[in-house]
């Protein structure tokens, strides 16, 4: 058979540029193709296949800020707290160290005596460092005169009419042989003595207490400490001379009234000073330990006096 030069001319020749054979221009069927063929490959010295969609934009926008609130919410929205009368962290003792009691503003002699029974009763009745506390705001050296001068005045009219009982029964009386001078005598050295005893032992006993506060840091003033202990003082020790006058039951509840003195004593102590009730205690107690052995070897050395007097004398 001759050959036709036109016979499979598109049929896939090699090298022609037919479909399907191998060699031709044409992809084989099922081969995939590049959809960007004819726009250039890279390094074909083509145009760049992603240069004209230019810089990808971001559709959403700039981003917003991370904290919209520019200053936060105040932490407190209720202001200050009232103060506290418990005790503050990192404080010492027990009762409200490091509160400050208010201070009032200075009040009429005549309402602040009328006063004075409502704030005997709280302390009496109401046996805590606290109470005291709530009463230091009202310290007035007026007033500190007023409740000794008062405590010597009553002290001495109690004193004259125990001493009247007592004479009664006297042999001044029986005898008939009583003088009027003689007790006006006793009522006015009496009266002088109680109105010189009474702030001299009070300053004294305060002043002691208050040099113990301090040698224990204690914070609190010497006005301060007076006026909270004339506020248990005065009612239980008019209390004590009025029972007085009742045989044996006065003697032993004046004992308990002044046993009750001393544990409101410590109360007034660490209120003023605050202090723990430990060193408050040792401020109360020592004063009393230390009188009572100077006591007890005061009696002592009368004692062995009178017994060494004794035996010379036999």
């Amino acid at each position: 058979m001759a050959w036709d030069p036109t016979q499979g001319q598109g049929q896939g020749q090699p090298g022609n540029g037919g479909q399907g054979q191998p060699g031709s221009g044409e992809p084989e069927p099922g081969t995939p193709q590049n959809p960007y063929q004819g726009q250039g490959q890279p390094g074909g010295g083509g145009p760049e296949p992603y240069s004209g969609y230019g810089t990808l934009q971001n559709p959403y926008g700039a981003p917003p800020p991370q904290n919209p609130y520019p200053s936060p919410p105040p932490q407190n929205p209720y202001g200050t707290p009232p103060p506290q009368y418990g005790t503050p962290p990192n404080q010492q003792g027990g009762y409200g160290y490091g509160y400050t009691p208010p201070q009032q503003a200075p009040r009429p002699i005549g309402e602040s005596i009328r006063e004075l029974p409502n704030q005997y009763l709280k302390v009496l009745t109401k046996p805590s460092a606290q109470t005291f506390a709530e009463e230091m705001g009202k310290a007035d050296w007026g007033m500190v005169w007023v409740q000794l001068i008062g405590l010597a005045i009553i002290g001495t009219i109690l004193g004259l009419i125990r001493a009247a009982i007592g004479y009664a029964g006297s042999s001044f009386v029986t005898n008939r042989t009583f003088n009027p001078g003689a007790i006006f005598a006793l009522s006015v050295s009496g009266s002088t003595f109680s109105f010189i005893s009474v702030p001299l032992a009070f300053f004294i006993l305060v002043g002691i207490q208050y040099l113990l506060a301090k040698a224990f840091q204690g914070q609190g003033r010497f006005l301060t400490q007076g006026y909270t202990t004339l506020l248990f003082q005065v009612p239980i020790y008019i209390a004590s001379y009025i029972l007085g006058f009742i045989p044996i039951l006065g003697g032993l509840v004046g004992l308990a009234l002044l046993i009750y003195s001393w544990v409101l004593n410590v109360f007034a102590i660490m209120a003023v000073h605050r202090l723990s009730g430990g060193k408050a205690s040792a401020v109360v107690f020592i004063p009393i330990v230390v009188v009572a052995l100077l006591l007890f070897l005061c009696i002592f050395a009368i004692a062995a006096i009178l017994i060494a007097a004794n035996r010379t004398s036999s």
